[in-house]
């Protein structure tokens, strides 16, 4: 989940250039970037972990009924946005599964 959230992609690279095991691990471009600009390499809004739980949450599953016929059902799917998509294709998921 790493390119939707504030950290850092690429940490083996970024360790690898500490003088000292030491010594504290400068953010990388790629992570300044996403802080400053609030968007990922890919255009996707970036959030925290809690945050994008929170957005993950809002992809519902609705059991509708019709008035007229109320022993009738059918399943109303919410539309996932393309955040939710991204997130579910890093995590390797069919969203329409997990509602």
């Amino acid at each position: 989940m790493a390119p939707l959230l504030f950290h850092d992609t690429n940490l083996e690279a970024a360790r690898a250039e500490r003088s000292s095991p030491v010594a504290a691990t400068e953010p990388s471009a790629a992570v300044k970037s996403k802080k400053a600009t609030k968007r990922s390499a890919d255009g996707h809004r970036v959030m925290s972990f809690a945050d994008l739980i929170v957005h993950l949450g809002t992809l519902v599953r609705n059991t509708m009924r019709v008035p007229a016929r109320p022993k009738h059902r059918f399943t109303l799917y919410s539309t996932p946005t393309a955040l939710q998509e991204a997130a579910f294709r890093l995590l390797a998921l069919d969203p329409s599964r997990v509602q």
